[in-house]
């Protein structure tokens, strides 16, 4: 015998009851308007559309619900919201409670959209009339927004998040991140100085961050595009160690309290269309193994203010025109005086005839043969602007 079927007379006699032998009435509902809400007890009063009851202390029903801890899914109803209420048939004194809300006919559009959004078909959506709102869309995205510019959609396909707003803020324990645009409630436009800034610290209980970079305006009277600094920790007194600072016109600053070091395992190249200056109040030192070469169109100076030292285990050559030595002049790279032609045959020989005297005694006698020298690769110059 199936469920619901009568096994015996007893049980055919309590089916064949009407509503007075069993003391129940019939289920009533009624089209509501709810007139006042009770927020610390969540009911609701409400005065019937037609009839014109009122009824008081209405229990607001929801999709699902349990009394462990307030689990479920309910919302608090507004003042003037439409409803069904439910007079329940076990007895006169069985309390009332709302079995849902309804939309008024709109009679001049014919229809019950009652200024709800379009949805597809499967669509679950929450939403305020403040436009606030959840939807649960069929395919698996969700949408969850403030206003339609300030909303988050995810996306199944490519498991993708996407964020559209006008100010981002992320504060974690580590760090902030911030996207700020910077305009009143009068800007209509999207004429509006934006930055963005991402701000890290060491510990989390620090009360400064030790990194700071900063990217966008900095203020109208500020050319700075990027701004990047580092800090000595994060606490209060903290000093600034590194700064760089990128400005919109293309200048570079590079801000470095100690030590900067650069390890390039291919080429380095360094190619500037104007000036080039390196400085060091320390020793400045050049090091290469496989050669070095110092290359100008123009003319080119190496100063010493105390002096000039050229240290080779091989030969030295120098290879050029003309040759000048001597104290510097007025004029940059100009000799004061030179010796060149003949006058700078006679200097040797007479640095020769030393050496020849100087050889007239014992223990340089072997010096006598530079004299004999000089005199065979002698040459003869007539030119006196001719460096020999």
């Amino acid at each position: 015998m199936t469920f619901g079927q009568a096994r015996n007379l007893e049980d055919i006699r309590q089916q064949s009851l009407g509503i007075a032998d069993r003391r129940y009435m019939p289920a009533v509902v009624e089209k509501v308007r709810i007139i006042n809400v009770n927020i610390e007890d969540w009911s609701v009063d409400c005065v019937s559309e037609y009839a014109n009851k009122r009824f008081f202390d209405v229990q607001v029903m929801s999709p699902y619900f349990h009394f462990v801890n307030g689990e479920g899914i309910y919302a608090m109803p507004e003042v003037g919201a439409l409803a069904w209420l439910c007079k329940p048939s076990s007895g006169q004194f069985a309390p009332e409670f709302l079995l849902g809300y309804m939309a008024p006919f709109d009679e001049e559009n014919v229809n019950f959209r009652a200024g709800r959004q379009t949805l597809n078909p499967g669509d679950i959506m929450m939403r305020t009339r403040d436009e606030n709102f959840i939807i649960l869309r069929r395919g698996g995205a969700i949408q969850i927004g403030s206003t339609p510019t300030a909303q988050r959609i995810y996306l199944p396909i490519q498991n993708v998040i996407r964020d559209f707003c006008e100010n981002y803020q992320l504060f974690t324990f580590g760090g902030e991140l911030l996207w700020e645009t910077d305009r009143d409630d009068k800007t209509t436009t999207g004429d509006a100085p934006t930055k963005f800034s991402l701000k890290a610290k060491a510990q989390a209980d620090d009360p400064q961050h030790i990194a700071e970079l900063t990217i966008g305006s900095h203020g109208e009277s500020d050319p700075t595009t990027l701004n990047l600094t580092i800090w000595t920790s994060g606490e209060e007194d903290r000093e600034a160690r590194v700064q760089l600072r990128i400005t919109k016109q293309g200048d570079v600053t590079w801000e470095v309290e100690q030590n900067h070091v650069v390890n390039v395992s291919g080429n380095y190249e360094v190619n500037a269309l104007g000036n080039v200056a390196l400085g060091a109040q320390g020793t400045a030192e050049m090091r290469s193994t496989q050669g070095t070469n110092i290359l100008s169109d123009l003319l080119t100076i190496i100063e010493g203010k105390t002096g000039v030292t050229i240290k080779t285990a091989g030969a030295l050559t120098l290879a050029a025109s003309t040759i000048s030595m001597g104290p510097p002049g007025v004029g940059a790279g100009t000799p004061q005086s030179s010796i060149k032609g003949p006058k700078l045959l006679e200097a040797i020989d007479a640095i020769v005839n030393a050496i020849d005297t100087a050889a007239n005694s014992a223990p340089l006698a072997a010096l006598k043969s530079v004299k004999v020298a000089w005199e065979t690769v002698r040459p003869t110059v007539s030119n006196p602007n001719v460096l020999t």
